[in-house]
């Protein structure tokens, strides 16, 4: 199947067109920049590919949790995509994505985003199961819930802000290819899920763990204004 799958979620901007004779996968590390660049590196995947617009069969992003704007600026993307060449597509969670293929690994799997205001948006993984709920929590927190497990790999853009608590904790790992993008692992899920569950609607939305700054912002002055 000829999936094109678009991870906007994190800083790192990954685009994947895979086919069946092969992969095409490009992946930036440019900030949260992503408006000005999505749309490059999609053309360039595909035709590096070998394939035309019209032989995409299926598009896919990353449904969150990550960024607001990315996730937005992504999503957004694929319906576009999805809708000019009349075909479905579909959003798979992003730690879903990050942890794949690392099913085999003896422990805890834990893929972490920065959320930013010293949190993160992360879960636990135990032979490619999800454990929980997906998490919005502090780094005391997340510490604590992998003191639980006697080895944990911890994964994800911002795994490398655990190297510390790996040199201090045993049985803490960082997973060696942390920085890699999850297009490749959105494009396999992607297929999954579209065979499972078929199309998403278009009314589908990204998931979000908690509101917007505007819309605290927005929250916030109103309670001001009535006070």
């Amino acid at each position: 199947m000829n999936v094109l799958a678009i991870d906007a979620s994190t800083r790192m901007l990954s685009v994947s067109m895979s086919t069946d004779s092969g992969r095409t996968e490009g992946l930036l590390d440019v900030g949260l920049t992503h408006a000005e660049s999505i749309i490059d590196l999609v053309d360039f995947c595909v035709s590096r590919s070998g394939v035309k617009n019209s032989d995409i069969e299926l598009v896919a992003c990353t449904e969150g949790p990550g960024s607001f704007t990315g996730l937005r600026i992504g999503m957004a993307t694929t319906k576009g995509i999805a809708k000019a060449l009349g075909i479905p597509w579909v959003a798979v969670p992003t730690l879903d994505c990050i942890a794949w293929g690392l099913e085999d690994f003896p422990g805890a799997v834990v893929p972490v985003i920065d959320a930013r205001k010293g949190r993160y948006w992360a879960t636990v993984y135990l032979r490619g199961e999800r454990q929980g709920d997906w998490l919005d929590i502090g780094a005391e927190g997340l510490a604590a819930l992998m003191d639980r497990h006697d080895k944990v790999l911890v994964t994800g853009p911002d795994a490398a802000q655990f190297e510390g608590m790996a040199t201090e904790r045993s049985g803490i790992r960082i997973d060696p290819r942390a920085g890699s993008g999850a297009a490749r692992a959105l494009a396999a899920l992607a297929v999954r899920n579209f065979i499972e569950k078929g199309p998403f609607p278009d009314s589908a939305g990204p998931l979000y763990l908690r509101p917007s700054e505007a819309e605290e912002t927005a929250v916030a002055s109103e309670r001001v204004r009535k006070t």
